[in-house]
């Protein structure tokens, strides 16, 4: 937990912006026991922090509310990465094979090895395996030599599809491949050599989540469940990673179980908890199994847990609400549509339904019931439509204004569903990942028209709606995110839309949706500016945010990050004197 310094503190020496809609520029700020006290001139600052204070001298940085992340996953991605052997930045085959192999020697014989994709996730845009000198993964040959006498492989993030993995011997053999496996299986495509003997690698819908091909699903069963302490590992590197970032606080209400609430709020018991965050629990669990039908006991049991598991909060922990998604991505083949596009493998596809009608009416009408907080994921405008329809047969009268209602992601939106939102009060979270990594795709896969209705910030502001962002996907580097959002460009081809109507915010709009809008989704009026009586939630960087030029936003580098007057994480390029 955040343990205070009886002291006050007086920051200085540089841009200190305040937040709220303005964002005006401070010369000083005092604070006490986590709380901000004051910001004014530098003279009016010192007298009020007094004497024995300690001084952030900020050596020409920027101070400004510490971010808000209302999509980051922070425990999901973390866990991921901890809980296989990193090969997110291997520089060849044979940093590979030494990372395994070290991994390998702390494992029992037969028990699994498995690795992170190589490059940046998730897109794999900017860095994939194909730039590894070899240009490929290492074949079941090579990855033996790391070791013989465990399963070993490198997996597929999604949601880029096909996709491509590698195996070892043993793990050919653990999941029955050989030489009589056919060439295709389903979407999955093996690999073999000119002997006829499989290599190793397998592409296709090989994606270790958002993946519907029954082949790769048999396969990833044997590979069996994460241990139940890798969530809580997950959240502490997870909040590690955030705070490097200039994350102070996360809003974690996607594909969450009701093991990694429970696992944020024993970090926050333990004392260890160093993010303010604020969960919600999923009723669907089509992201990691699509395959399972939930009986009607099973069905029951989703909802009751955005009950149950109330309770408990505090300054740093908070629990409130129910999420669900009835679709997927475009990458995969998922996005649910009014129109038909191609899916990964050429075929035509209007994307899949994951709820029954009748499972996502109960969804709506039990929050509407039991007064919960919905979040509702909406990828597609298949997905926005058929929203309203059921939510129009549940209100009886009711209206959803004031339950604190989100709606996420929004990949598709149409102009008619943005007014609606308006309308019901709704606030919206989504990401420039959005645009940024699948642009290029969406164009592809559907056509470049589609492009007005991707992702349009700009619109869903002019209506009236508070838009808080997220990192998800990726970039991770929330600047990056700023950047976009103003640019609007795409990874891999540069072409922007910034042009069209229903993008490019300004950049106060971009700082507000990182800091006080991200504060109201969270439910929060403590948190998102620093105003006196506010928490002590910061970020110094190495330069304005408000005034640096758009091309150099993404070199943005976060100097120190406080919570509740706590310093989180610092670079060591400032020093705290008393």
């Amino acid at each position: 937990m955040i343990e205070q310094d009886p002291r006050a503190v007086l920051v200085s020496g540089g841009a200190i912006l305040t937040g709220g809609r303005e964002w005006n520029s401070a010369e000083a700020l005092v604070a006490r026991d986590g709380k901000v006290v004051a910001v004014g001139t530098l003279d009016d600052m010192r007298g009020l922090a007094g004497r024995d204070s300690r001084h952030i001298d900020l050596a020409g940085a920027t101070a400004m509310p510490g971010l808000i992340d209302s999509h980051p996953h922070a425990m999901h991605f973390a866990a991921f990465q901890t809980g296989q052997v990193d090969l997110l930045d291997a520089v060849d085959h044979a940093d590979i094979l030494k990372r395994i192999r070290e991994r390998a020697a702390a494992f029992p014989p037969g028990a699994w090895i498995q690795c992170t994709p190589v490059g940046e996730p998730h897109y794999f845009i900017r860095r994939w395996y194909t730039d590894l000198p070899e240009g490929r993964l290492p074949n079941r040959w090579e990855l033996d030599q790391a070791s013989s006498v465990h399963p070993i492989i490198i997996t597929a993030w999604g949601p880029r599809t096909p996709n491509i993995v590698a195996m070892n011997s043993m793990a050919l053999r653990m999941v029955g491949i050989g030489s009589i496996t056919p060439d295709k299986v389903c979407d999955v495509e093996i690999e073999k050599d000119a002997s006829g003997q499989p290599t190793g690698i397998l592409r296709g819908a090989v994606n270790n989540y958002y993946t519907l091909d029954p082949y790769w699903l048999s396969i990833q069963s044997h590979f069996g469940a994460p241990p139940p302490e890798l969530w809580e590992v997950g959240g502490l590197v997870g909040q590690q990673q955030m705070h490097a970032l200039g994350v102070t606080a996360s809003y974690e209400a996607h594909a969450m179980e009701p093991e990694h609430v429970l696992a944020w709020r024993s970090i926050r018991d333990k004392g260890q908890l160093t993010m303010r965050v604020h969960c919600a629990v999923d009723y669907s669990i089509a992201v990691f199994q699509p395959h399972i039908d939930l009986s009607e006991e099973e069905q029951l049991g989703r909802l009751t847990n955005a009950l149950t598991l109330r309770g408990g909060d505090d300054d740093m922990y908070s629990f409130e609400g129910l999420s669900y998604g009835n679709g997927g991505p475009c990458w995969p083949g998922l996005l649910r549509t009014n129109f038909s596009y191609r899916d990964p493998f050429g075929r035509k596809t209007r994307g899949h339904q994951f709820l029954s009608d009748a499972a996502e009416r109960r969804i709506i009408e039990f929050c509407l019931d039991n007064d919960i907080r919905l979040n509702v994921v909406q990828g597609g405008d298949k997905n926005q439509d058929m929203f309203f329809s059921l939510l129009a047969e549940v209100l009886n009268g009711r209206t959803v204004k004031g339950r604190g209602w989100v709606s996420q992601h929004n990949i598709l939106i149409r102009k008619k569903h943005i007014k609606k939102l308006a309308a019901l009060g709704m606030d919206v979270t989504t990401s420039s990942s959005f645009l940024w990594g699948k642009g290029d795709l969406y164009a592809e896969r559907i056509g470049s028209h589609i492009h007005d209705d991707q992702v349009p910030m700009k619109r869903m502001w002019d209506h009236g709606l508070t838009v808080a962002n997220g990192t998800d996907w990726g970039p991770k580097n929330v600047f990056e995110h700023i950047a976009l959002q103003e640019s609007c460009r795409f990874c891999g081809s540069n072409h922007s839309v910034a042009h069209l109507p229903g993008h490019g915010l300004t950049r106060q709009q971009s700082l507000s949706g990182w800091t006080e809008n991200g504060a109201k989704v969270m439910g929060r009026t403590d948190i998102g500016a620093l105003r006196p009586g506010m928490h002590f939630d910061m970020t110094i960087v190495d330069r304005n945010p408000l005034t640096a030029p758009l091309d150099d936003l993404p070199d943005t580098q976060v100097l120190q990050t406080i919570v509740g007057g706590r310093t989180v994480h610092s670079s060591g390029g400032l020093k705290t004197l008393a």
